[in-house]
């Protein structure tokens, strides 16, 4: 199932001061704080090779962050917020995330000092991962600075709310205020933007039943310069539909108009509209401005640019886009540094804000609060970049608090009121309040355990309640937003974990974007055909996970729906013989590393698999006929597969046989293992309809694995010669269905040398040694979301009604003392309570094992011995080719003496 987004981002994300030099990863902190300490490339590259050979002589696997990215991003809000804060490496906190520079704070608010930059020393979590309170580490010579930097947890979260009574925006509420510099007299509102994050910018309005109206639409383009690069079709509800290409129109901050004759065709009360661009280019729509005139309304160009500057403004309704954020409550965070030596504090802040200095060391934006400080700075100056705020001479701290939504002076005198050690106290506590499923998966490794709590943490707090759906969203910025690719395996995790709730929250949401013919279309017009099999994949998956088919149930005329559509899309096939998807599906986005349209084999493994798990939902519920048909269907698409891969596979340079993800690709293909996710989502998922003995499996990974370079294959998505970790991850559950343990562990703690030193992950990055380069958003929720459930599969998976215990447990998770735990972990075949420990001195190895039961089917459950062998314990001889037969029901107590 897909896995990424699209990346139209720079070759490069500049790296700020020290940053233009890499810097070598340390070791983990005891207190299972993550850390880095910056070094020469010179002595990274030492220094890693040096690690690499002491590690190979050693033979015990480290996370010592070796492959690790200069430069992170850092969640702060709570579980399900609207706001979405977020720090970068030096503490600073970062907002207006926009389209364009993609996956950067315009807005930077950072603590520093006078002069030259400060260089990183490290950051940690003040806590433990599962509270986003930052402890950061800047210095000059002998000066230092730490810096603590968390949002101000509220007690509860905010749903994300576009809706006004005079218009609702649809799609979220994604914006930058001053994102373009228009010229003098042109209407204050060009200076916004809202974005749709792959998908469109959407609102209505709201009219008389029946009404006609002349509505005007904005823009304002401040990034893109080049044809075909910012797209615009715009759809206005009764008017004709109109399609332009922003660049070709105008230049950088020049405003564009177009005006529409729109009329509530349905009688709802409503003119709907919504902008988008065509599939191949740039997703990421934008909008300015809307204005609503009388219908029939005369207008000139240089009226509607004046807009509310006019002489006399005749709209109805005025909307700034994306100044959606400024209705939501309420919101304040918090950097706080301390300094050392001869350094004199200095506040920095980066944005494009038309700031004002106020009285007390206050800043506002748009006569609302925006910034405090304590103590109050003697001088607030403009920079060439914003903003420099200086203090009293001889000031060792300093309190820099943020306000966002709609807060008003008494949020500013509330801040300052309550001490710094007082709101980092509430903070932890509230945060023991939210609802993470922690304590379900520990391992043994703190370093892998440290990142298994963030990674949970992160994932839902990007969880974002939008027009009365609570999703899991992709990430933070650039993919705040519902991916269905990401999201049925973040459900699958939050199944597993125990809560279905959130799960289901999330298969609504995506069911929310069922087109009347069947087809699951949220990120429109993107034709991913895979994503209706998905998500009918991911229903079932929840019901076989938790045991509970009530939800599949109240769902299943939707699935019909889905399979009637998918079915739809192939009869479409079948209009062209000749053609080479004959019998599958139509030419669509594959994504992944693809950008352009045409069929491809990865929605097909996805529909296959989609198609299987809805035959099994309709024999659970009784439904013969449909489980007939359901089969027949995917039995359809199997045999035009097998007829058509066929033709299309081949063998790479290594003689490994693969299926190049283009259907009816010729040529040469350099990248043989680009896109290749989906026969491994295929294996894991699909129940047995691709076995691991499979000429495709076999020899696909073989192809991954001879391209693996810094413990995982390379180039399989939008960088070339790049590795994208959460596909690594992903890549790890092969071998653990093909028993090879080791193979597995080396895979999860290359994942997680990838991460940054707080348990973070960017979605694609160069290899170290190569030039620095960034691809996707950071933090990528889908590694996180594969760290979550990795390291517990490891411990206990099920496939095929058979559950296997202990399938990886690698030899640095069974020292002396370690403790390997799952609590009520859930599986497709019951749900699991184990133990493995290994007493203090070392000697023996104790699992326990709660009893095993699914009323609803039969289950094998075996037990894995080879990990345990492999560390030098002693295995019982009962043990038949490394595996003990468990009986369901009974429990487990075995003991393993070492060697």
């Amino acid at each position: 199932m897909p896995l990424t987004k699209t990346h139209f981002l720079p070759a490069t994300i500049p790296c700020r001061n020290f940053h233009k030099h890499s810097f070598c990863p340390g070791p983990i902190c005891a207190n299972l704080n993550l850390m880095v300490h910056p070094l020469p490339r010179a002595s990274v590259l030492l220094t890693v090779l040096t690690c690499a050979f002491s590690a190979a002589l050693a033979a015990e696997r480290t996370v010592d962050l070796r492959y690790s990215m200069p430069t992170w991003h850092q969640p702060l809000g709570i579980p399900g917020d609207w706001h979405k804060p977020m720090a970068n490496e030096r503490g600073a906190l970062l907002y207006d995330f926009g389209p364009g520079p993609y996956v950067q704070g315009l807005t930077v608010v950072e603590l520093g000092a006078e002069g030259a930059p400060l260089e990183f020393v490290s950051q940690t979590f003040a806590d433990n991962p599962r509270v986003p309170v930052m402890r950061s580490r800047l210095r000059r010579g002998a000066g230092t600075v730490e810096l603590t930097t968390l949002n101000l947890a509220s007690a509860a979260p905010a749903v994300s709310e576009g809706r006004t009574p005079e218009y609702e925006r649809l799609d979220g509420i994604s914006g930058v205020p001053h994102w373009a510099q228009p010229a003098d007299g042109v209407s204050p509102e060009f200076r916004h933007v809202a974005w749709g994050n792959n998908r469109p910018v959407a609102y209505r309005l709201r009219v008389p039943a029946g009404a006609a109206k002349r509505v005007m639409l904005g823009f304002c383009e401040s990034y893109k310069k080049y044809l075909f690069q910012r797209t615009a079709t715009m759809e206005v509800e009764g008017a004709v539909t109109q399609a332009v290409d922003l660049a070709l129109n105008a230049p950088h901050h020049a405003p564009q108009v177009f005006l529409f004759d729109a009329r509530d065709e349905n009688n709802d009360g409503w003119i709907g509209l919504r902008v988008f661009a065509p599939q191949g280019q740039d997703p990421n729509s934008t909008l300015a401005t809307i204005a609503v005139y009388p219908t029939g309304t005369t207008l000139s160009r240089e009226e509607l640019i004046a807009g509310s500057l006019a002489a006399k403004d005749r709209a109805e309704l005025r909307i700034a886009c994306g100044r959606e954020m400024d209705r939501q409550p309420a919101r304040t965070d918090l950097v706080h540094a301390r300094y050392a030596g001869d350094l004199a504090p200095a506040l920095f802040i980066k944005t494009k804000r038309l700031l004002v200095a106020g009285p007390d060391g206050t800043v506002t934006f748009d006569g609302r609060p925006f910034l405090a400080t304590q103590p109050a700075f003697t001088a607030l100056t403009r920079t060439e970049q914003g903003w420099q705020a200086t203090f009293p001479a001889g000031t060792r701290e300093v309190s820099a608090w943020v306000f966002s939504g709609q807060a008003g002076p008494a949020d500013v005198t509330a801040a300052r009121a309550v001490p710094v050690t007082e709101a980092i106290a509430e903070t932890r506590r509230r945060w023991g309040t939210f609802a993470i499923p922690f304590d379900r998966v520990t391992v043994g490794d703190p370093a892998i355990q440290a990142m298994i709590d963030a990674s949970l943490r992160t994932l839902w707090q990007a969880r974002e309640t939008i027009n009365g759906h609570t999703q899991f969203n992709s990430s933070f910025s650039l993919y705040r937003g519902l991916w269905a690719g990401d999201a049925v395996y973040i459900t699958n995790l939050a199944s597993h974990l125990g809560d279905s709730r959130s799960a289901r929250e999330t298969l609504d949401a995506l069911f929310a974007h069922q087109l009347p013919n069947g087809i699951v279309d949220e990120l429109h017009p993107q034709k991913i055909f895979r994503t209706t099999a998905e998500v009918i994949w991911g229903v079932v998956r929840e019901a076989e996970i938790s045991g509970d088919w009530s939800y599949a149930e109240k769902k299943w005329p939707q699935i019909v729906l889905g399979v009637s559509g998918i079915r739809g899309l192939r009869e479409e096939t079948l209009k062209h013989p000749g053609a080479a998807y004959y019998g599958m599906l139509p030419p669509g986005f594959s994504d992944g590393g693809i950008l352009d349209i045409g069929s491809e084999y990865s929605s097909v493994y996805c529909t296959i698999t989609g198609l299987r798990a809805a035959e099994r939902l309709a024999l659970k519920l009784g439904h013969k006929k449909e489980a007939f048909e359901f089969r027949q269907l995917a039995d359809d698409f199997l045999a035009a597969f097998n007829k058509n891969r066929q033709r299309d596979q081949r063998r790479d340079a290594n003689g490994n046989l693969y299926l190049p993800v283009r259907v009816g690709f010729k040529g040469e293909d350099p990248i043989p293992q680009l896109t290749q996710w989906a026969f491994m989502d295929a294996h894991l998922n699909g129940e047995g309809w691709l076995p691991s003995d499979h000429e495709l499996v076999t020899g696909s990974l073989a192809l991954l694995e001879s391209v693996e370079k810094q413990g995982m294959p390379v180039s399989m998505g939008w960088l070339p010669g790049g590795n994208w970790a959460g596909m690594g991850f992903f890549y790890a559950f092969q071998p653990l269905l093909l028993n090879r343990p080791g193979k597995v562990a080396d895979i999860l703690y290359a994942g997680a040398n990838h991460a940054s030193p707080v348990g973070t992950w960017v979605e694609e990055q160069t290899l170290v040694g190569q030039p620095l380069k960034l691809a996707g958003d950071q933090p990528h929720n889908f590694a996180a979301a594969m760290m979550g459930h990795l390291p517990a599969a490891m411990l206990a998976y099920d496939r095929l009604d058979t559950l296997h215990l202990l399938g990886s447990v690698p030899a640095e998770w069974l020292k002396p003392g370690a403790v390997n735990r799952l609590d009520g972990w859930r599986t497709g075949a019951g749900t699991v309570t184990l133990a493995l420990t290994v007493s203090a001195d070392g000697k023996t190895a104790n699992l326990q094992v709660q009893p095993v039961t699914r009323a609803d089917k039969k289950i094998r459950i075996v037990l894995h011995t080879a990990s345990l062998t492999q560390a030098g314990f002693t295995i019982p001889a009962t043990a038949k080719d490394g595996i003990i037969e468990i009986q369901p029901g009974q429990p487990v107590n075995l003991i393993f003496p070492h060697l």
